[in-house]
């Protein structure tokens, strides 16, 4: 069953899936053999081999070769045309048209322990997965930045009523943060560096010169007792986002480095990294179950206008 129209998920591997479609809107199936389970087809356009493949079928196998989708032998049923017609798939389920196919399902039937060689290292989803873990902590994710903007706006309509302009308003802001790192920096947090950096953020804070009316409806327009008690960076949480993933991004040439790097950065990403799989499907083995799914519905088109034929 297909998701409705107004729900369907974006494929993954859409672009994956729009190179497969484009070099294989013309192609056919060309039957060379038919023996009950013994079975040998082709697919290809009209006139030419390229992007052409073979599948080969008996009982319990089926084989893929050719100019793609080359030296695949999976195993499962007696009929594997009618396991890859329905078992981890279903037709239509993504907004572009693609059939959700369970690839990991699908490579455990390989022969030959080849199912360990069709995933590869991914820098990009490495990258993905360090974004996507940031974008939801607490303190860097994007409900971080929300606040972050709200405070920065409470502070702006502060300064406003305090009668400061840019430039003292800046000194403020940076009195503030070097007086953080200078405390953060410090060999003790002894009494003197402690008590700049209360002074520092008493005077970014400070109410002085307000009327209590004009004070009661800044307090009223923004949450005043919650965004006052965090610290307001130097950097907003986008920009150590990002600063993070350019990080990460040094570290992504291969698996084990990317491994290191994430060790190395528990404190940002977590304690549970090493679970992360960094590896996502080869493109030719996406290719091949493409291939598979357009020559079985070939196949099945075929079959079914040879039971209307002999009807007739």
């Amino acid at each position: 069953m297909s998701a409705p129209d107004t729900v369907k998920p974006e494929n993954p591997y859409a672009r994956t899936y729009a190179d497969f479609l484009a070099q294989t809107r013309e192609h056919v199936l060309v039957v060379l053999k038919e023996a009950g389970l013994y079975r040998h087809f082709r697919i290809q356009a009209p006139g030419t081999r390229m992007w052409s493949w073979d599948v080969t079928t008996w009982p319990g196998h089926l084989a893929t070769s050719g100019d793609i989708a080359d030296g695949y032998i999976f195993t499962r049923e007696p009929d594997m045309i009618g396991f890859f017609a329905s078992a981890g798939k279903s037709e239509g389920y993504y907004s572009d048209g693609a059939p959700s196919i369970d690839f990991r399902y699908w490579a455990e039937k390989l022969c030959g322990g080849r199912s360990r060689e069709v995933k590869q290292y991914d820098p990009d989803l490495f990258i993905q997965l360090v974004r996507e873990h940031l974008e939801e902590s607490e303190g860097l994710g994007t409900e971080a930045q929300e606040v972050h903007h709200q405070q920065l706006a409470l502070l702006a309509r502060l300064h406003e009523l305090r009668g400061l302009d840019g430039d003292a308003q800046l000194a403020l802001f940076e009195a503030h943060w070097n007086a953080q790192e200078h405390l953060a920096t410090g060999t003790m947090l002894n009494h003197e560096r402690r008590n700049a950096a209360a002074a520092a953020r008493a005077a970014l804070w400070s109410t002085d010169g307000i009327p209590d009316e004009k004070f009661d409806r800044l307090t009223e327009e923004h949450n005043w007792m919650e965004l006052a008690d965090i610290e307001v960076p130097r950097h907003s949480p986008a920009e150590r986002r990002m600063e993070i993933i350019e990080d990460a991004r040094w570290h992504a040439d291969s698996e084990s480095e990317a491994h290191k790097w994430l060790a190395e950065h528990e404190e940002t990403v977590g304690s549970d990294t090493w679970e992360w799989d960094l590896r996502d499907w080869d493109i030719h083995f996406l290719f091949t179950c493409y291939c598979i799914d357009l020559a079985v519905r070939l196949y099945r088109e075929h079959a079914a206008a040879k039971t209307q034929q002999s009807a007739a």
